[in-house]
């Protein structure tokens, strides 16, 4: 082998060799590369976090029973969301230095979110005598991660995972209403506006299916199970915003009334207002989830998806009328 060759084998092999130490280290558990070396430490007594963006703020605050939304009278967030997100930077390692050009900052999206037009977003957290913030910018192209950047750095790195989160006030709020299996469900009434009943169905023993106690005369149901769907109503029920309970807007609203298995009612009422449709819940027989948001406390605007549940009407569940027979007389021969 001559002398070229013997060098090049030489250049190859301490490649190899950096490549390999460069790998170790950028899989090292090390906490120095950790983007928040200190937060998973502290995760449990964090009290606070807030994301800013250029255009607004969000604000999730500790509860006694959970986490509420500050710009949304704190009803209560999505916590699956806040414990991926917190997680997710308790986690996240700094794998690339990137630009500290303050000229670059916008193409990363990582300006600080007080100049205007700025795209990224400041996540906050703190508790007593602990705080983080972190600018979080563009998702990677081609790779997991963020680009991110400490508020008083200049310095932008990218991250080994990427961080998800919301950034609007709606994306935060819980969107689970109440849900309840319809096998729960043992009886479902209809009452309008007036108070008067408009059609009534339930569980009768021996029957496969509920029963509609008032169904009229020579009229059947559109399919032997159309009443069961009226018991589905509470099953996932999703919100698309909240606001406190007033009670001035169901004066006009028609009214569901569910009674369960073991004995506890809860009561729905629907109306349209200003082209968006609301829904109202109270029951004393509330699940211990749906007790402590206290929900007869809140209206709720549904899609409409969600509030054609409640204007079904008896005919909804009622095949049409057989055709009424031809009382014309028969042609003369």
């Amino acid at each position: 082998m001559n002398k070229k060759n013997i060098a090049l084998l030489g250049v190859a092999i301490l490649s190899m060799a950096i490549l390999t130490w460069n790998q170790r280290d950028a899989g090292s558990t090390n906490e120095n590369n950790l983007l928040l070396s200190s937060l998973n430490e502290n995760l449990n007594r964090l009290e606070r976090v807030e994301i800013k963006t250029a255009t607004g703020s969000i604000s999730l605050v500790r509860l006694d029973h959970g986490w509420g939304v500050s710009e949304k009278h704190l009803y209560a967030a999505d916590f699956p969301k806040l414990s991926k997100l917190l997680d997710g930077l308790s986690k996240a390692k700094l794998v690339e230095k990137k630009t500290a050009r303050l000229e670059n900052f916008a193409i990363l999206e990582v300006r600080d979110v007080k100049v205007e037009g700025s795209k990224a977003s400041l996540v906050s957290g703190f508790a007593p005598d602990y705080s983080f913030s972190i600018l979080i910018g563009k998702s990677a192209q081609g790779r997991d991660g963020h680009y991110v950047r400490r508020p008083d750095e200049n310095q932008v790195w990218l991250t080994d995972n990427s961080i998800e989160f919301g950034q609007s006030v709606l994306s935060w709020l819980d969107p689970i209403i109440i849900n309840i299996d319809s096998e729960n469900v043992v009886k479902v009434d209809q009452f309008d506006a007036s108070g008067m009943i408009q059609l009534s169905v339930e569980r009768v023993e021996g029957e496969e299916n509920m029963v509609l106690r008032n169904l009229p005369e020579g009229r059947r149901l559109r399919y032997p199970s159309a009443a069961n769907e009226l018991a589905r109503s509470l099953v996932n029920m999703r919100l698309v915003d909240v606001e406190p309970h007033v009670p001035e807007r169901w004066q006009e609203s028609s009214r569901w009334e569910y009674q369960l298995g073991g004995g506890g009612k809860i009561i729905v009422r629907a109306v349209e207002l200003d082209e968006k449709k609301w829904l109202h819940l109270s029951s004393s027989e509330l699940s211990q989830r749906e007790n402590d948001r206290h929900l007869h406390q809140w209206d709720f605007e549904v899609a409409d998806y969600v509030y054609s549940d409640f204007i079904k009407t008896l005919d909804d569940l009622l095949a049409p009328p057989p055709a009424a027979a031809s009382k014309e007389p028969s042609a003369a021969f």
